[in-house]
């Protein structure tokens, strides 16, 4: 079969480009001609140009999987001017009240992306394929039956991420301090980076004054005034010297950074699966999360969940992570167990499988 999978943007560790080009491999193992179409491409093999596309969307017997993760109003005039079977492959796009204190460029860009869920709800496409429910969630609300709709996790690389030699060049020697958080994601105001150094300022003042955070994740030139604000947080609370920077980093790095951590800390307050969360499960790494948007499923019982982001209890959260051994011992066998049956790039390539039998 032939298959289009079309994107605005192809990124190289962005977790949309990831699960563009795994998506593209795994189909190509499956037997299908896939190929990516793109506007750009940044630090990987270039996609193939959107003009390219023109045959495959008059074939009625193709397939275009549209990648949809901010708005871009090129994808719905050829999904609407496509013959062929389509599937809007949805990794949600962020509120736009998150950004309306940080930047009205982002706000006015999310506020357009999240216009974009009704309009493409209602070219009545053949599937609509959420990273996770929360995410199908926002087409149901729109009006997409329910029948049209699936799950499938994000493809990622898993495999490559357990392989590869931690590289710790860039941090102390793993638990050289006594305490370590990490967090990995982009620097948004979503994200929760300013509740994090509350509660990591309260955990160093009250449980371990030696503990340090890794934040690895990268900033945003558009989001100048959230960046300072994150800034003049670490020094308020006296914190900057014991808060550690990665940005643009390999597996390698990041792999040190998971195994050098008690925990990973996610106090994202909107989430459409959240990766770093099955990084750490894959690598037996402790989470702690922010129950919000989808990162309770995502965990599956994996990890201890936070309501709201109060710092006390997740502070407290930590040290109990770092007391019990039986409670980390737990986490990790779940988490194993959910990479396992939900998450390992297997699993997934055969669910792909499964959905793309039902369009032969």
């Amino acid at each position: 079969m032939r298959i289009g999978i079309l994107v605005a943007v192809l990124g190289e560790r962005d977790a949309v480009g990831t699960d563009v080009r795994e998506m593209a491999a795994a189909l190509q193992r499956l037997g299908h001609h896939a190929r990516m179409f793109a506007s750009a491409s940044h630090g990987v093999p270039a996609a193939e140009p959107l003009a390219a596309m023109e045959e495959l969307l008059r074939d009625p017997d193709a397939v275009l999987i549209y990648h949809f993760a901010f708005g871009w109003p090129p994808a719905i005039d050829f999904l609407r001017r496509a013959r062929c079977r389509r599937i809007v492959r949805y990794h949600n796009v962020t509120p736009p009240e998150f950004f309306a204190e940080w930047s009205p460029e982002y706000e006015a860009a999310c506020r357009a992306g999240r216009a974009e869920i009704d309009t493409l709800a209602a070219l009545d496409c053949e599937l609509y394929l959420g990273d996770s429910p929360h995410n199908v969630d926002d087409f149901l609300a729109a009006g997409v039956p329910r029948r049209r709709t699936a799950v499938l996790a994000p493809f990622n690389r898993l495999d490559h991420l357990l392989t590869v030699p931690g590289d710790f060049a860039l941090l102390d020697a793993p638990r050289q301090r006594k305490a370590t958080w990490l967090a990995v994601g982009r620097l948004a105001p979503n994200k929760g980076h300013l509740d994090l150094f509350d509660a990591f300022a309260l955990y160093r003042d009250y449980c371990e004054a030696n503990a340090r955070l890794i934040v690895v994740g990268s900033r945003d030139p558009r989001l100048v005034s959230y960046n300072a604000a994150l800034m003049e947080r670490l020094c308020v609370l006296g914190i900057e010297a014991d808060v550690r920077f990665l940005s643009g980093v390999g597996e390698e790095v990041l792999k040190a950074a998971y195994l050098s951590a008690d925990a990973l800390v996610s106090l994202s307050a909107h989430e459409g699966f959240c990766v770093p969360l099955i990084e750490a499960m894959a690598l037996g790494v402790p989470v702690i999360a922010r129950d919000a948007g989808a990162q309770a499923w995502t965990l599956g019982g994996a990890g201890l969940l936070s309501e709201g982001a109060d710092p006390a209890r997740v502070a407290a959260s930590m040290e109990r992570v770092r007391q019990d051994a039986a409670l980390r011992d737990a986490m990790r066998e779940t988490g194993f167990a959910r990479i396992a049956s939900e998450f390992a790039p297997g699993v997934l390539e055969r669910n792909l499988g499964d959905l793309t039998e039902a369009f032969r």
